[in-house]
Order: C-alpha cells, then structure tokens, then sequence
C-alpha cells in the first residue's frame, strides 16, 4: 500500500493517540469529539462518494467541458464555483464534490488541470473563512465565542473580500491555453444511484443549516450505503473512511494533549494570530483551532486558523484533498503557489486585525 501524506497523517494521530491513552491510562476519555462536527462531515464524505460513483459528476463535467473551449474562462469559472460552495459545504465537502469534475475535465480534454485544482484549493480556503458553517474551524469558533451570525459575517467579510480579489487577479496573470480535445458521447449516469444521493446531499446542508438532530445524518448515511449496495457494492471503496478518523482522532488528540500538557494560550491578538497562523502550517488549522479552545479575541484566532489554511500541504485538509487529486503530485508546484497566496494575504489579516 502507496504511504499518502493522508495516510501519513492518520498514522501519526493513530500513533499519538497510543501515546496519550498510555499517559492518561486510559482507552477512551469522553467530551473530547465534537460528534454533531462529525456525523455533519461523514454524512458529506458518504453521501459525495455515491455521487461520484453514479458518473454523474462525469456528466456534470462533460456537460461544463462543451461549454468552455477557452482554458482561462473554465479556470475562473471554476475558481468561483468553488468559492462560492465553500461558502456552504465547507471548504473539505466542496473540493471533494468539485475537484472529482476538474479531474474528469482534465481526463476528457487530454489537458493538465493541476494548475486549476491548486487554486480550488486556495479558493475553498478562502471562501469557507466568511460563514461560521464555510468550515470545521469557524463552525468551532463560532460555538465556542462567537453565537452572533451578522457579527461574524462582519468581521470575515474584509479578509474575505480582499483575499477573492487577489485570487481572480492571480488567476488572470496565469498563462492558459485552450482546451483541443473533447468527448463526442456524454458519460453514462446511473440515475437510481444519482437521484437520491442528491436529494440526499439537500437534505443534509438543510439539516446542518437548521440544527437538526444527529439521527437526520445517520439516516442520510444509512440510505445511502445502502442505494451503493444495491447498485454496486464496488462503489463502497470510494467512501474515504480514512478522513472521517481523522477529523475524530483531531478533536480527541488536540483536546487530551492540551489537558496533558496544560498548554498556556496568548491573549494578545497579535500573539493569537501569528501564533495559530505558523501552527496551522505544521499540525493543520482544524487542531490548531481545538488546541486553542475558547479565546477572549476570536477574531484573531479566525484569521490566523483561515488565512493559515494556505501554505502547506497539512495547514488545511482541503489542501491535501487537492493534492491526492492532482494528476503529478508535485509539492514544490502546490506549496509555491499556495505560499505565495498565504504571504500576501498574511499581511493584509493583521493590519485588518490592528483597525478591528
């Protein structure tokens, strides 16, 4: 079996949770899974697998192909798209549902679509900072110190706003080409498969939107499992089982360590920011939001857990979605573009921060 960095990390967790079940002696501590979080997620991660194994997604991509001869307009196209979704799906779910099109479209025109997949990437981190629900971290800070809906908008909608700016201004200065090869049949769609996992995928932002109950997810999951089953059993192998351990192994491993550990916490904005923004880059801006906790100035702690979604490759799940995606695993072509994004953007965060 190919050690991923996705696999990589899931040992290194499964590895730290040994350690800390030693130090505490104990299996299992309870309080330290953010369970809604997660059943939230899983459901997603279920639900977009069964999507993708229905060729749907490859006829939504064929369909986009035929309407997109020039390289820069799908690049932008694309870019948006997925701004704007991670608005609302998350930044994880997003790439997830958007990334497989991008890959199809690379594989039905015989081009390289690397390029436009770091830059999903780089646009679901941004457009996932504006929502408390955009992704994990925010919907964390937002339970934790936040509870005010406009006062949040209000606050992310500056970085928000000059961050997408920069990225279309970015994307315009990229040289493209246009797309030379298509496909004359469409992809067949397994609609019995398609249909109610779509349906699904409605219900399940609707739920998450309104605070319905876990049941609502496991059912969601239970259906469909269960139309994968009676359509090919196969298409189970797609549901990435992996991601969702880790997202558990995160709450549980920050939160005991920093019990363990007693780790102080800054209170200056600044040190907050800066701090969680240079720790997302090493251990992922999900745990550093945990790790963090309840802060009295959590803006700071927003902008440094989002801003820092770019950089490396761990500083954001999204960005190893992305990556594991990309038809030549380059890191030096990723990280030099995400880098690039996260300098610029890192500064813009803490002068926003200075006139809060």
């Amino acid at each position: 079996m190919k050690l991923t960095i996705n696999r990589l990390l899931l040992i290194i967790l499964i590895a730290a949770y040994i350690i800390l079940s030693i130090a505490v002696k104990r299996i299992f501590v309870s309080g330290l899974i953010d369970w809604y979080t997660i059943w939230i997620l899983a459901s997603l991660i279920v639900v977009n697998a069964a999507l993708l194994s229905s060729g749907g997604i490859d006829r939504i991509s064929f369909t986009i192909l035929q309407n997109f001869n020039n390289k820069r307009t799908f690049f932008l196209f694309s870019v948006v798209l997925t701004l704007l979704l991670s608005m609302f799906l998350t930044n994880d779910v997003a790439l997830l549902v958007l990334v497989p099109i991008t890959v199809s479209i690379g594989k039905f025109s015989r081009e390289d679509v690397d390029d436009v997949i770091i830059f999903q990437a780089i646009a679901a981190n941004v457009g996932s900072m504006l929502m408390p629900f955009g992704n994990p971290q925010n919907i964390i800070i937002y339970r934790e110190s936040v509870r005010n809906f406009v006062l949040f908008l209000k606050v992310m909608f500056p970085p928000f706003l000059i961050s997408s700016f920069l990225l279309l201004i970015i994307i315009m200065l990229l040289k493209t080409g246009d797309f030379k090869n298509k496909l004359d049949e469409a992809p067949y769609v397994n609609m019995y498969l398609f249909i109610p996992n779509f349906v699904l995928l409605l219900i399940i932002i609707l739920a998450f939107l309104l605070g319905w109950p876990y049941y609502i997810f496991t059912l969601s999951i239970s259906i469909s499992i269960i139309s994968m089953l009676l359509n090919e059993p196969s298409n189970l192998s797609k549901v990435d089982v992996g991601l969702i351990l880790t997202f558990i192994l995160i709450f549980y491993d920050v939160n005991l360590a920093r019990e363990i550990l007693r780790i102080t916490i800054p209170r200056n904005a600044i040190d907050i920011y800066v701090y969680s923004l240079i720790l997302s880059q090493f251990i992922s801006n999900v745990p550093t939001t945990v790790l963090f906790g309840k802060v009295a100035n959590w803006p700071a702690l927003a902008y440094g857990v989002d801003i820092g979604g770019n950089g490396t490759l761990v500083a954001s799940l999204a960005n190893l979605i992305a990556f594991r995606n990309m038809r030549v695993k380059d890191i030096l072509r990723f990280t030099k573009f995400s880098f690039l994004f996260l300098f610029i953007t890192s500064i813009i965060g803490a002068l926003l921060l200075m006139i809060l």
